[in-house]
């Protein structure tokens, strides 16, 4: 009998390139909390607050389901 696949492929990468952009998203983004703090901060505020809404919106999707 031959020898069973396996589901999901194996990856055979050391993931050197996700490390790349990892690093360079990371400085990209200190480099813009560097130039405008207070925009970074008001970004940061902005998008918390947006999670936050989808956040509410689906508790009370699953809520409404629930009943």
């Amino acid at each position: 009998m031959g020898r069973k696949q396996a589901m999901m492929p194996m990856m055979n990468g050391s993931g050197a390139g996700r490390r790349v952009v990892g690093v360079l998203v990371g400085l990209v983004l200190l480099g813009l909390v560097l130039r405008d703090p207070v925009g970074a901060a008001g970004t940061v505020r902005q998008a918390a607050s947006w999670v936050g809404s989808v956040l509410d919106a689906l508790t009370s999707f699953g809520s409404t389901l629930a009943k």
